[in-house]
């Protein structure tokens, strides 16, 4: 594995922090110089200490740099996670399952909220029965043998997976303080980050067992119609639907918007064509409109653009009410939220006195 720190420079560690070697600068130095000597082996003047005759400047804190080191370099940290879990990863491939915790939220959360049926002057939600049954009528789902669906249902891999990293050395203490080479350093950071692996690998696994406990408790005798959709990727009922993005375990959520009005200054119409406001089920969590469009609350005329909406806070993390909210709230900006008398988003419909080259809806005018 090549080195994390690709140098043969010495550094300082002080508390915690890092301290880098401090390139001479005249500057610099008249500054250090000016600063009265303290008793003792090191001379400290705000950030810089002196230590062995040498000067370091503070930098960051090793906790940091060991927290945000996947983002710093993905493809090294890759590397440690591929080391990690090569240790037990035959059992992960025998643990692969298609049926997603998030594909089970869109069908039994998502889609029954918003393709409710109507009951006289009532409308009710469809049952876990129901929107299987709607599903199957939908979608011509081919049988299935038992047995494929049974290994679904199969936990013993995941649990000798999480059992295998149970085993493995978590531990680390942070280097001592005083002067650290590149190579000690470079050591150090391969543990740290292995460690810092092994346990966000315990807790995904764990999650992993009890969301697959949770579905076993869900859905049984159909599990051939979730199979069938997982492995289609996508599917739509009554305007809502949603469809994998590539080989992943995230979606495009979408619920179509049918044709809509919205009135201009002068109290003219635009007709707006129907369109697929979608929520994806990974950071950041933002409307969309998917398809190439227009409105006054996109930036451009393009495709894959988010809905610009006033004092808009998107959630952290993907459940199906964040993704509630979100789809009927994108929903809500299109239809409802352009206000003619204030023309506030991007652009306006119809164009002002002093008209400035923006996107145009004439065409849409009925």
């Amino acid at each position: 594995m090549r080195r994390l720190i690709g140098s043969d420079l010495v550094f300082l560690v002080e508390a915690g922090f890092l301290y880098l070697p401090l390139l001479y600068d005249p500057a610099i130095e008249r500054e250090i110089q000016a600063t009265p000597d303290p008793s003792g082996s090191q001379k400290t003047t705000g950030s810089v200490i002196l230590n062995e005759g040498k000067h370091f400047v503070k930098s960051l804190s090793l906790h940091s740099l060991v927290a945000n080191y996947e983002r710093i370099d993905k493809d090294l940290y890759g590397q440690v996670r591929s080391s990690v879990l090569h240790q037990f990863s035959g059992n992960l491939d025998r643990a692969e399952m298609s049926v997603s915790w998030k594909l089970i939220a869109i069908i039994f959360q998502v889609m029954p909220y918003f393709i409710k049926k109507n009951r006289g002057l009532k409308r009710g939600r469809f049952g876990k029965e129901e929107i299987l049954k709607l599903i199957a009528e939908k979608v011509d789902v081919p049988p299935r043998e038992y047995e494929r669906t049974n290994t679904v249902f199969d936990l013993k891999p995941l649990q000798e997976a999480l059992k295998e990293l149970e085993k493995l050395d978590s531990t680390f203490k942070p280097p001592r303080d005083g002067i650290i080479s590149s190579a000690e350093l470079n050591h150090w950071l391969h543990k740290a980050l292995r460690a810092q692996v092994i346990e966000k690998e315990r807790t995904r696994l764990r999650n992993e067992v009890l969301r697959r406990e949770q579905l076993i408790a869900t859905v049984d005798e159909d599990m051939d119609i979730l199979l069938y959709v997982a492995q289609k990727g996508s599917l739509e009922i009554n305007g809502f639907g949603f469809t994998r993005i590539g080989t992943t375990d995230d979606y495009l959520i979408y619920k179509r918007t049918g044709e809509y009005r919205l009135k201009d200054y002068y109290g003219r119409s635009y007709l707006f064509r129907d369109c697929r406001v979608a929520v994806p089920t990974f950071s950041p969590f933002k409307p969309v409109v998917m398809e190439k469009y227009k409105h006054p609350f996109l930036y451009a005329h393009d495709s894959g653009q988010e809905i610009c909406m006033h004092r808009f806070y998107p959630p952290q993390q993907f459940s199906a009410e964040n993704t509630i909210h979100l789809l009927e709230e994108g929903i809500n900006a299109l239809l409802y939220g352009y206000d003619a008398r204030r023309r506030n988003g991007y652009h306006s419909l119809d164009r002002t006195r002093e008209y400035i080259k923006t996107v145009e809806f004439e065409d849409y005018r009925v």
